[in-house]
């Protein structure tokens, strides 16, 4: 070693003092940069020279700028980010919706029944007074437009999350393309032998940033690349190469899109229930679960509302005579072809049949090839019972709605799950016959005639008659619930009579030839066109019907109090009965009162709510104690770094003391030749 030796050390010193104070001020830069990492300059002698009596050192080096990071600690912010992003939105959204009821303010739909039915009280008071009558009118009408704006708020906030979920997709897009881009940089720049730090950082920030909109796993490759996966297994990156989520909206969800992987060449899959965290998914919930599930209950009641208190107004005498009358628009069957069907048939929309047999439930028209299909309630998973409906019977008087007065060969033959009754004679057929004020008394009769018939008796067969008086007919069905059972009226004398001639036999199952009526539990739809093996169709009494809800009857002498067409004015028995409704447990609402279903619902949005907040802050606090173990660990200190420059400082005044008692020691030298 030499004097230039000293100068090559000293150097050394230089360069490795600037690059640690070129770090330091790098760290000092960044201190309030989302999701930069700490940096450190990473020292080490260089090698030495072999010489007498030993090696000589030949000064210093930087051999790494290494990035200082937790990878458990960011792993779980990654994580944690999925689960804050899923309940921050989630609480958004519910925190909006509860807004929609109005109970804060005694506008919503609870008050509005309440009214209702003290304006119904009013009408028994004062049955003959046209004026409470008046003022019930108005207070229906005023019930009807809160379920229908509730409807809409609820069909408008749905529309506004689907917008949400289809920007969410956008920006997921984009994010993926971002952290493929760096993957590239990442790997072209280590490739060279550089420390893609910043690269790095950004490319963890690209992943929380992800994360707070989708759950993903990710695995690093040997490269330096990572591999970004949604769903279940679904590669979104893979080194510089990412795959996009689209949109794609589907008719059995009501228009609203679904999240969809792309698989290139025009071909995607559903993952939409494959999702399970991030704000993408809590907007998937409150759209697909949380919304529709409000609007079903919504939709229930008010459909409850109306086909209780039609059935009763129906029997009911106006203050002009009127009679049969409906006070809310009737219900009406709502269908719907599933959108994967490969037949050419659709199902349409008919009448209700018996609104006495309505469940509120959900139906569906299965098929196992193109003729042989099944009928299932999807609510309860069982196949229904079959049965038997008729037609319309004429009353022969509006006071009397059916009745039997031949007196001779009123008989009936009933076929129940394939085994057909002897002759069934009814009482009418004693002479002079039997009238029957009421078509409930008669169908109490039709069903214990038939129940007694010995051949039925032994095969262990039994239906339930029903005679509804919205619809003016006789229902059969029986009391098994097997795939094969069936009803039907075969034959007998006193089949016209009763409206029993040309009645819709429905069995759980059987052979589909189009068109194809069908009878289920009161709702009737007729099928058309040629079905396919594994195609759907479903159907229901309810769907809509607060969205649709109004009134029919709008002339207040047409509200029907009386019971009977000589109590008018002062009879107030159909009033009573209306009255009575709002505390009946009603069998369609789980039987549960119409308060207690809108409180559950309007309750249930609130304890959900106040469920995600409280979730939200929990997560909120769990996030931070993450973010500080990982200041902890990565983040910048400002006292520290300016002891770091201060230090290098030190060091490169020290290394330039070197040079220049080197540069002097040469001058000495050259001096000595002189």
């Amino acid at each position: 070693m030499g004097l230039d030796g000293l100068l090559d050390i000293g150097k050394s010193a230089l360069n490795v003092a600037q690059q640690a104070l070129t770090v330091a001020g790098h760290n000092v830069a960044n201190v309030n940069t989302p999701g930069y990492s700490r940096q450190e300059a990473v020292v080490t002698e260089r090698d030495p020279v072999n010489g007498g009596p030993g090696q000589v050192g030949t000064g210093v080096q930087v051999i790494q700028i290494r990035r200082i990071v937790d990878n458990f600690i960011n792993r779980e912010i990654t994580s944690s980010n999925s689960v804050l992003g899923q309940l921050n939105i989630t609480n958004d959204q519910l925190s909006q919706i509860q807004n929609i009821f109005g109970d804060s303010n005694n506008q919503g739909i609870g008050a509005q029944l309440t009214d209702f039915f003290s304006s119904l009280q009013d009408v028994v008071a004062s049955p003959s007074e046209v004026t409470p009558r008046s003022v019930l009118l108005s207070k229906a009408d005023f019930l009807t437009s809160g379920f229908n704006q509730l409807a809409g708020e609820l069909s408008g906030r749905r529309t506004s999350v689907n917008d949400q979920v289809k920007q969410t997709i956008t920006e997921i897009n984009s994010l993926t393309a971002q952290v493929a881009e760096l993957n590239n940089k990442v790997v072209s720049a280590e490739m060279t032998g550089q420390n893609a730090n910043d690269l790095r950082d950004q490319r963890d920030q690209a992943l929380n940033d992800l994360a707070q909109r989708i759950d993903i796993s990710v695995i690093p490759g040997a490269n330096g690349a990572l591999s970004v996966f949604v769903g279940r297994g679904q590669v979104v990156v893979e080194n510089n190469a990412s795959r996009n989520l689209v949109a794609v909206e589907t008719l059995d969800n009501g228009g609203m899109s679904n999240v969809q992987y792309d698989m290139g060449n025009g071909r995607s899959i559903n993952i939409s229930p494959l999702i399970s965290g991030g704000r993408l998914s809590g907007l998937l919930t409150v759209r697909n679960t949380i919304i529709p599930g409000l609007q079903s209950s919504f939709d229930k009641l008010s459909a409850s509302l109306v086909n209780e208190v039609n059935q009763l107004h129906r029997q009911g005498y106006g203050l002009d005579g009127s009679t049969g009358l409906d006070f809310f628009s009737p219900l009406t069957v709502a269908t719907h072809d599933k959108s994967t069907n490969q037949g050419s048939a659709t199902l349409a929309s008919g009448p209700i049949t018996a609104n006495s047999l309505l469940t509120l439930q959900d139906y569906e028209i299965r098929f196992s090839s193109a003729t042989a299909y099944s009928i299932v309630n999807t609510t309860t998973g069982a196949t229904i019972k079959g049965n038997y409906t008729g037609t319309a019977v004429t009353a022969p008087t509006v006071d009397v709605p059916v009745n039997i007065v031949t007196g001779t060969n009123d008989t009936l033959t009933v076929t129940v799950d394939g085994t057909t009754s002897g002759t069934i004679t009814l009482t009418g057929a004693a002479s002079p016959g039997q009238s029957y004020t009421s078509g409930t008394a008669l169908a109490t009769e039709l069903q214990t005639k038939i129940n007694a018939d010995a051949t039925l008796q032994a095969a262990g067969r039994s239906v339930v008659v029903t005679y509804d008086t919205s619809a003016n007919r006789f229902t059969i069905t029986s009391n098994a619930s097997t795939a094969t059972s069936a009803v039907n009226v075969t034959g007998g004398t006193a089949r016209a009579s009763l409206g029993l001639t040309a009645g819709i036999s429905t069995a759980a199952s059987g052979t589909y030839t189009g068109p194809q009526t069908f009878t289920i539990d009161g709702m009737q739809s007729t099928l058309s066109g040629t079905a396919a093996a594994n195609d759907v169709y479903s159907l229901n009494s309810y769907t809509d019907a607060a969205k649709s809800i109004s009134m029919s009857l709008t002339n207040a002498s047409k509200v029907a109090a009386s019971s009977t067409r000589a109590g008018v004015p002062g009879n107030n028995d159909i009033a009573m009965a209306l009255v009575a409704l709002q505390t009946k447990a009603v069998s369609t609402l789980s039987s549960t009162t119409f308060n207690d279903t809108y409180r559950t619902a309007a309750t249930g949005v609130g304890v959900a709510a106040q469920s995600a907040s409280g979730n939200l802050q929990a997560q909120t606090i769990l996030h931070e104690q993450l973010d500080s173990f990982r200041a902890q660990s990565s983040g910048v200190s400002i006292d520290e770094e300016l002891i770091n420059v201060m230090k290098y400082q030190r060091a490169f005044q020290a290394a330039s003391r070197l040079i220049t008692a080197t540069d002097d020691m040469l001058q000495i030298l050259l001096d000595l030749k002189k």
